[in-house]
């Protein structure tokens, strides 16, 4: 079942000022399903996080591994991106991301 796309998060194109510091170029909406659910791994005694976030994107969004999100104002960068297809189905209903929180982009 394909998630409802009710909010909108922006997709960045990124560069570096002359202070190194990343900018934001362009800002390009996509509709998406978003939550903020952390992903945890219980590896012996230690936890470690492998997402901050998850998105749901439409599949012609332009959404790939490395991508920079801004949602809520908040920045995400995606770490993994599942194309969700129906069984016997070669179209790509969706894709399903996982995301970590990324740092200040201007």
């Amino acid at each position: 079942m394909k998630p409802p796309m009710l909010y909108t998060a922006y997709i960045l194109a990124t560069d570096r000022n002359k202070y190194g510091d990343y900018i934001a170029t362009v800002e390009t909406a996509v509709n998406c399903h978003f939550r903020v659910i952390n992903r945890l791994q219980h590896t012996g005694s230690a936890d470690q996080i492998e997402s901050d976030a998850m998105g749901w994107f439409e599949p012609d969004s332009g959404v790939v591994k490395g991508t920079i999100v801004k949602f809520q104002g908040t920045h995400y960068k995606v770490e993994e991106v599942i194309e969700a297809r129906k069984l016997r189905d070669p179209n790509i209903q969706f894709l399903k991301t996982t995301m970590m929180k990324y740092g200040p982009i201007s």
